[in-house]
């Protein structure tokens, strides 16, 4: 993933969208609250395109069961 071009330095935030401006189609990359910022200020953007994320693997608790295993004995 490719970091926030204006605000990296100081939040490291990850960039959100790739805003093209200028007749030469420049590129940013910025994350959501800068685009915000942007949008707020009135910058005149020819497209603002929402990057994809990878999808996030889903957290197994797999640690959890011999903890279980020794509340449920200290039970007894």
């Amino acid at each position: 993933m490719c970091h926030c071009m204006l605000c990296w330095s100081a939040t490291h935030n990850e960039a959100d969208y790739t805003v093209t401006f200028g007749h030469d189609e420049r590129e940013l990359k910025v994350c959501r609250y800068c685009i915000e910022d942007l949008t707020l200020l009135g910058f005149n953007a020819n497209q603002i395109i929402q990057l994809k994320k990878p999808l996030q693997p889903k957290i197994s608790f797999w640690f959890l069961g011999p903890v279980q295993n020794l509340l449920e004995a200290s039970e007894k």
